[in-house]
Order: C-alpha cells, then structure tokens, then sequence
C-alpha cells in the first residue's frame, strides 16, 4: 500500500510536471510580449536574456531532483529566447538612426513601439519546427539519460516524456504559426506605428495572452485525464511490470563482451519485429530497493550456469515513479570458451564491433546506455581528478579503454560528478568561469 502511494506521488509529479514546465517556459515569453508596450525598448533585450537565466536555472534545478522531469521544452523555449534577444539588440543599436523605415514604410524611430510577438512568433515557429524534425537526440535528452540511467531510456517515464515533448512542441508551434501569420498580416495592412488602439493590443497582446491562457486550461485537463487514468484509477495503471527490478548483466572475457541478437517490442513496416544485439542475461525480479551482490552472484548463476564469473557491482538505475529499477552489473569469466558450457547463446565482440553496430542501429538501447555512461565516466576517472583538472599535462590527452580493465578500475560509476567532469574539465575553452558556477551553490550552503 505504502508503495502504491510512493508510485501515484511519483507518477503525479512526473506528469503535472510536463504542465510546469509549459507553465513557466511559454508562460515567460508571453510576458514579454506583454512588457514590450511598457518597458523602455533599451530593457526589452536585457530582461529576455534574465529570462532566459530564469530558464537555465530551473533547468538546473530539476536536474537535482530524484524524480525525473522533462526539460527539453524548456531548452527549446531558451533558445527562441536568445534568438530574439540578439534580435532586440540588433533592433535597437541598428534601428535607432535618422531616416528609418519599418517594412510597411512607416518612419521609424526610438519612439515607436516595438511589437515583440512579430519577433518571437516567428522565431518560434522555426526553433519548433527544427526540433520537431531533427532527428538526432539534445544534448539534454543524452544528460537526462546518464543522471537517471536506463529507466528514462526504457522505461514508462521516458515514453511519457518523448510522447508529451513531441505533442507540446506541436502544440507550441501550430500556436506559433498562427500567431505569426494573424499578427504579420494585421501588421503590414492596418497598423500605424504612432501608437497603440485598441486594436492594436488586441492582435498584439491580448491575442497571445488568450492562447496561452487557454493552452494551460487545455493542457491542465489533458494532464488531470493523465493523472486520473495512471494515478487514481491504480488498479488500471499503464505499467507492464509495477514494481519489478531488471538485473542487466554484461558478459566480460579477455576484451571482448558476449551479446546475442534479440526481437524488440518496435516492428518494421511490414508487421516484422526489429532484432537488436543485447546482453543475453536479463533477469527480471520483484521489486528490490537495494542491490545486494550475492543475490547478483546467485542470480547468474543460476541463468547461465556458469558458477565461477566474478560478478562486480556497475550502477543503478532508480526509478522514483514507476518503481521499474536496474541493476546493472559486470560478469567477468575466465575465457571465451567457457561459454560453450553454459546456457547462453550468442557471439563474442570487441569494443570498436560494438561501436560499429551501434552506429548502424543494430544495437539495443539499454545496451547503448550501459557502454556510454560505463565508458564517458571511466574515461572522466582516468583523465581528470574529481574537480575536472587534469591528471596529466598533455591537453586533451585521451587514455586507453579496454573491457578488460573494468575488472580492476575501482570506479563509482553511480557518482554524478564523474559525469560532470565529462561535461566540465579543464580541456574546455569555458572551464574556469563554469567552476565558478558551479561553486556558487556551496557558497550558499547548498550542495553538488
């Protein structure tokens, strides 16, 4: 029971958090649009860019928490931000000579009102829409997945999360659309810059403040049907396995590691199902909170049948909300060969097959998952110390990586701050002032 509660509680701020962000991200563009009329046009550049702080800063901030929250929205939302405020800029310091002229002809001058929404209307439109079509995955999406591990990648969570963020940001980018196509047509044919009518504010600013008005009353009730469907009716929640924990083992000889080839739940068009490489010792069990190396030992031991494999803790993927953990270990055999007597099937491959495959898209997302964070912290270990100096004088020197030395690296591959010395370390152009960043919380008295 008590379990159950901790899941709805999880799964409530999950979901309701998708409305928060669209709250705050849209919400502070449209606000900008409602100073434009009041502000000095000089701040207008200014307060977008403190805007956009804002963003980063909650950004930052939900990337502390334990419960997993989407903030993709919120980097597309900072990026019309920055687009429009260099466009402010260029506005104001390009626009202010003697004998200027707006698009409809109009003299131009510091004193006529600068219509905000034609910026970032349009701006939006574009950052959406590229997003919306790009293919490759942010940079925001690949640090989600190595803080929260495997769960964002396979989970309830992140299908919740990839779903929501491709329907928000074609939510925001039809709004966009018709908000640029209504207020540049009003624009070019009836407004007179020597101020604003009633008109006027309406296209302007009452327009934009109505839709979002009425995209946060949409998205609430879309967001409480979620809420009603996953959290409140419990007895029909969405989760296949509530409250299972998924024992990922990767099979190590020499340096090489053993995968087979395995049906997915994806399927091609044509009805077949998609085959991908992953570890073949999977082990789901009942919820477990804690990992415990003995039970691991057993576990494989009693799947494979291989009773000799030294069995080495690797991370965990917590999940707060659907109660689906991982537990993500190491299984080091003596050779090859042993295989052959146990109950595993499948093919031995080095490192760079594995890299290959995976460019090719033959390889499992989980399995993906594992290699990048084992191998981006491993390398962050073996590079830089814990404040992201560098261990050795040589700039951008890069040490080697075999599988066969994760045997004796005694590497924490559950610490955060190896993945953020992966980010921020001394090769950077920008190290020196993102430490001083990065300090600011402990001068507070927060923490990392």
């Amino acid at each position: 029971m008590f379990r159950s509660t901790q899941r709805r509680e999880g799964m409530s701020v999950a979901i309701f958090g998708l409305w928060r962000n669209w709250a705050v991200a849209v919400g502070l563009l449209t606000v900008l649009t409602m100073l434009a009329p009041i502000v000095p046009r000089q701040w207008l550049a200014p307060i977008n860019i403190l805007f956009f702080v804002v963003l980063q800063l909650v950004h930052a901030e939900l990337r502390k928490r334990d419960v997993p929250s989407c903030s993709r929205l919120i980097q597309q939302v900072s990026t019309v931000m920055m687009i429009t405020a260099l466009a402010l800029v260029g506005l104001y310091f390009f626009g202010s000579g003697e004998n200027m002229y707006e698009i409809t002809g109009q003299p131009y001058n510091l004193n006529s009102p600068v219509i905000v929404i034609l910026i970032t209307a349009p701006v939006a439109m574009v950052v959406t829409l590229w997003f919306w079509l790009e293919r490759s995955e942010p940079l925001v999406c690949q640090r989600c997945k190595m803080r929260y591990g495997n769960v964002i990648e396979h989970g309830f969570v992140g299908d919740l999360f990839r779903k929501e963020w491709r329907y928000q940001t074609g939510l925001l980018f039809f709004l966009s659309l018709g908000l640029s196509v209504v207020d540049w047509v009003y624009y070019l044919f009836h407004y007179v810059n020597t101020n604003l009518n009633q008109a006027d504010l309406f296209f302007f600013i009452w327009m934009p403040m109505a839709m979002y008005v009425l995209s946060l009353i949409y998205l609430g009730m879309r967001y409480y049907s979620l809420w009603v469907y996953y959290c409140k009716n419990d007895e029909g929640h969405f989760v296949e396995r509530p409250g299972a924990t998924t024992w990922r083992f990767l099979v190590i000889a020499d340096d090489r590691i053993f995968m087979n080839f395995y049906p997915t739940e994806a399927h091609y068009p044509n009805g077949a199902k998609v085959k991908r490489f992953d570890t073949p010792v999977v082990i789901r069990t009942n919820y477990r909170e804690r990992d415990d190396l003995n039970e691991a030992v057993r576990l494989f031991s009693d799947f494979t049948g291989i009773r000799d494999a030294e069995i080495k803790h690797a991370y965990t993927s917590p999940d707060g909300v659907t109660y689906q953990n991982i537990f993500h270990y190491f299984a080091f055999i003596g050779s090859t060969e042993e295989i052959g007597d146990s109950k595993l099937q499948g093919e031995w491959f080095t490192l760079g097959n594995v890299f290959q495959m995976a460019q090719q898209c033959l390889v499992d997302r989980d399995f993906v998952a594992e290699i990048q964070r084992i191998y981006r912290i491993a390398m962050a270990w073996k590079t830089y110390d814990r404040n992201g100096r560098r261990l050795y004088k040589i700039k951008h020197y890069r040490p080697t990586f075999h599988l066969r030395d994760l045997k004796n690296w005694e590497v924490d591959y559950n610490d955060h701050q190896w993945l953020k010395v992966a980010r921020h370390n001394e090769d950077e152009f920008w190290y020196p002032l993102r430490r001083l960043f990065m300090r600011l919380p402990k001068v507070k008295g927060g923490t990392r």
